[in-house]
């Protein structure tokens, strides 16, 4: 039995929320438009809300906090904010050049992950 529960639990953390893939439902006022918007929590799932921003304003403003060398993106079938690698001066050491590289991901955005090539290596 513990080891269903744990199972069970493994499966509310590794598979995405429904509520990521649903539409944005709200009846906004006229000018505004209804976005999903991410949250921080502490316990998954965490699905995102849904609130009214003005339009134009769903496409182009990303609050995520990101760290260095990442931008913040939205992913735009459901609106969620992520952070996304980006090659920018100084990521990697001068004798190598920044990359970005596809990678393959259990749950969409699956962005490119920036690494450092030597310059010998991509020479070869």
């Amino acid at each position: 039995m513990r080891v269903i529960q744990l199972l069970f639990n493994l499966l509310l953390v590794a598979l995405p929320a429904t509520a990521n893939t649903k539409a944005c439902t709200l009846d906004c006022q006229p000018g505004q438009t209804c976005v999903l918007r991410t949250v921080t929590c502490i316990r998954a799932p965490c699905p995102p809300i849904q609130i009214c921003v003005a339009e134009g304003e769903s496409s182009t403003t990303c609050a995520k906090d990101c760290v260095d060398f990442q931008e913040c993106r939205i992913y735009e079938p459901d609106g969620s904010e992520y952070c996304a690698d980006v090659c920018a001066e100084g990521r990697c050491p001068g004798d190598s050049t920044c990359e970005l590289q596809e990678v393959q991901c259990i749950r969409a955005p699956c962005p490119p992950v920036a690494t450092c090539k030597s310059v010998s290596t991509l020479n070869d």
